[in-house]
């Protein structure tokens, strides 16, 4: 089988971890791959560039204006046919539009990878312009594919693949008496109110414990309200932003614990790789995402505000017990409900039911 999986700069900025292992799974499986993708993605900083691994490299300029767009789509289509690409995944909902016309061009089955709300929201609008026997909705959490089917109203098959993530060693906490503890922040980058109660947490733990450090998952954005927000409350002392390059997730993943501020309403790897790593989770609570499991895989704020952080977060700091417990409960439960060998089946199955073509027995 030959997949075109299309991607962009936004969705490998926070999911290249998740991308490398699902082509190198697929590639163990005999699926041979292309990547379809705007020409502004050049990948090399991503770790990418043009290596043959993850597929050969199809680009099309991306313009402002829908018309002309969707030409230069068109115009790739006969070098997407040259490749021999039987089947389409659009891994990122800023993908769906482009797939939808590529896959209407060449006759070819399209699955649309559909991560969050928003993406429920977008499926609203692009149901009835696809072909039902020829598109499938691929939904990472069962409650964002509940979304689908009652806002679609079946009008294309619905179907739930949970991502995977390798379970590593547990990154557990190793801190001689009296060292700094540190806690990575993984959130949007926009400020919002939600931001601004973690910091008011923040400030009530820094008032006990002055040495703590808080490290802030860079973004794409403009985070200097972020920053202005945490000089008001005098804590730039006690934060860092850590600037997004290869590597960068890694280094997050090494804190005490990881929090997740927002409700965002969107399946995030970083979540799982934390648990498969043994690094206690703390979020805002998130109907989306049915892997946030209260007290099993993660501490949760059902009603954020400042207090309701800083008992979590004191809660860390004092209990470093229990938080690595907490860690390895959410280990164990990735080692049981989230392998990324157990995705790479599913996705294999999706592929072959919706391509009807079959997969070749390795070996």
């Amino acid at each position: 089988m030959h997949t075109a999986l299309l991607t962009n700069t936004a969705w490998l900025d926070d999911e290249l971890t998740a991308f490398q292992q699902l082509t190198v799974g697929l590639i163990d499986e005999q699926v041979k791959l292309t990547r379809i993708m705007p020409a502004d993605v050049g990948g090399k900083s991503l770790g990418l560039g043009d290596s043959s691994l993850f597929g050969r490299k199809l680009t099309w300029r991306e313009s402002k204006f829908a018309a002309v767009n969707h030409r230069r789509i068109v115009k790739l289509c006969d070098a997407i046919d040259h490749e021999g690409a039987e089947l389409l995944h659009a891994m990122h909902g800023d993908l769906w539009q482009p797939a939808a016309i590529i896959g209407d061009q060449l006759d070819l089955p399209v699955v649309f990878n559909a991560s969050s709300l928003d993406d429920v929201r977008q499926a609203t609008k692009l149901v009835r312009q696809l072909n039902p026997t020829r598109s499938v909705f691929c939904a990472t959490t069962e409650p964002i594919a509940h979304e689908l089917r009652d806002r679609t109203q079946n009008l294309v098959r619905v179907e739930t693949i949970v991502p995977g993530v390798h379970v590593g060693d547990p990154h557990l906490n190793n801190r001689t008496p009296g060292e700094a503890p540190c806690i990575a922040v993984c959130g949007d980058g926009v400020m919002d109110d939600q931001y601004q109660y973690l910091l008011e947490g923040i400030a009530l733990l820094v008032a006990e414990r002055p040495d703590v450090q808080f490290f802030f998952d860079g973004q794409r954005t403009d985070q200097h309200q972020v920053w202005k927000a945490a000089q008001r409350l005098n804590l730039l002392g006690n934060l860092s932003f850590v600037p997004r390059r290869l590597g960068h997730r890694e280094m997050l993943l090494m804190a005490d614990a990881i929090v997740h501020p927002q409700t965002l309403e969107r399946s995030r790897s970083v979540t799982l790789l934390a648990m498969a790593h043994a690094v206690p989770v703390l979020a805002a609570a998130d109907d989306m995402l049915d892997y946030l499991i209260p007290d099993h895989t993660a501490w949760l704020v059902d009603e954020p505000d400042a207090n309701a952080w800083a008992e979590l977060l004191m809660r860390v700091v004092r209990e470093p017990d229990d938080a690595a417990d907490l860690g390895m409960r959410s280990r164990a439960w990735v080692h049981d409900e989230r392998l990324a060998s157990d995705q790479i089946e599913r996705i294999l199955s999706l592929y072959r039911s919706t391509a009807g073509s079959p997969l070749p027995f390795p070996g």
